[in-house]
């Protein structure tokens, strides 16, 4: 299984893309909270502007106009800067290094939305800062970062830190869980997920200059900077296959690999996980990246079955040879959408969450153990397919 690399980590943010020196010296240090910046319980600092924090983190964060601001935006690439300063605000100060934007006192919650393997360093840097810390998936890129993550997490109870694993706070999967508690079809025993997709965004990507590799490559191509395909892309319906279960799984086997991108990529293309589970439970998971779009999952128990697709209307019930359609609301069979055209309802939820447990010093709903878990599942998954058997969850 490949392993997570430390190579140029330091430099990644500081001088290995360094933009403009207009754009890297932030306006002031503040030495203190000013008394108009005071007034917001949350004051954000947004390291990594690229397309999530653009289109759901900023457009998120602006919702909550009397309790939330952005007071500064970070990037090493020039153009995300000035995209980030365009959604967030002409008003906002700009870094390339996210250590000065760490040291401005009138911020204190970041949102991390960088590659994967920044996560960790910029996590526990944010915690020994005294900030607050929303954290996109997957938590990081090995077993160990997000054990010292957690750790770091422990040693500041007062601060905290939600991974941005927003399929938690969505109304279908909700709604989903819901039905199962209410027992509509006794006890879940078999769950079959299939996600079909095209390739990862080749856009205007940060290339990853990856030691292994040879070369610089979207970071998503690597697994040094990734994690591996599972983790940067499954993790989310992982953590949903255990919610619906109610447990983590005891044993993981995968098969998975590269069939078609054979573009001097290490990360997958197509997988298929088993997830064994206490008392005989199953749940498999299929990727593919190569395939038409198709996403869906069935809930089967021992006295029915669930299932919803991408696109659906309904959720569908069927016990005893009798199919019932169980309507969604408006939110959900819309896409998730929030009141504004960018906003995501799950990502509005999320951040509904975060300011709860900040003003009540509560733990957040998506919270370490739970990313750890769905990034474990993927790193078994790669174990597994390695060793070309099943393998025990303790085996990380």
């Amino acid at each position: 299984m490949a392993q997570a690399t430390t190579v140029t980590r330091r430099d990644v943010l500081r001088t290995s893309l360094a933009v403009g020196a207009a754009l890297a010296i932030p306006t002031c240090l503040f030495a203190e909270v000013s008394a108009e910046k005071a007034g917001k319980t949350l004051r954000w600092g947004i390291i990594g502007t690229g397309a999530r924090a653009t289109r759901a983190h900023i457009p998120a964060i602006k919702s909550f106009s009397d309790d939330m601001e952005i007071v500064a935006v970070c990037d090493v690439m020039e153009n995300h800067l000035a995209d980030g300063v365009k959604r967030a605000g002409d008003t906002v100060q700009t870094y390339s290094d996210y250590q000065k934007l760490l040291a401005n006192k009138d911020i204190n919650a970041v949102c991390i939305a960088t590659p994967n393997l920044l996560h960790k360093e910029m996590v526990c840097a944010a915690l020994d800062a005294g900030k607050h810390a929303m954290c996109e998936k997957p938590m990081a890129v090995s077993i160990d970062e997000c054990r010292a993550m957690k750790a770091a997490q422990e040693k500041h109870p007062d601060l905290v830190v939600l991974y941005a694993m927003q399929l938690r706070y969505a109304g279908v999967w909700s709604m989903l869980r819901k039905e199962i508690e209410k027992g509509a079809i006794g006890k879940p025993r078999h769950l079959l997920f299939a996600e079909f997709r095209g390739d990862w965004n080749r856009g205007d990507v940060w290339q990853y200059d990856d030691p292994k590799l040879g070369r610089k490559l979207n970071w998503r191509f690597s697994h040094a900077a990734s994690g591996g395909t599972l983790n940067e892309k499954v993790c989310h319906y992982f953590d949903i296959l255990n919610w619906m279960v109610g447990a983590a799984p005891q044993r993981v086997s995968c098969t998975g690999g590269i069939s078609v991108y054979r573009d001097g990529r290490d990360t997958w293309d197509h997988a298929s996980t088993t997830l064994t589970y206490a008392d005989g439970v199953s749940a498999t998971h299929s990727l593919c990246m190569f395939a038409p779009n198709r996403l869906d999952l069935q809930v089967v128990g021992d006295e029915g079955s669930l299932s919803f697709g991408r696109g659906a209307e309904t959720l569908v019930l069927q016990v005893k040879g009798k199919t019932q359609q169980i309507a969604l609301p408006d939110e959900i069979r819309h896409g998730e959408r929030g009141p504004t055209k960018g906003m995501e309802t799950a990502v509005v939820k999320m951040y509904e969450d975060f300011l709860d447990c900040v003003r009540n010093k509560k733990k957040p709903w998506m919270d370490a153990d739970k990313a750890m878990t769905s990034s474990k599942i993927a790193w078994l998954g790669e174990l597994s397919n390695e060793r070309k058997q099943e393998v025990a969850w303790d085996a990380l």
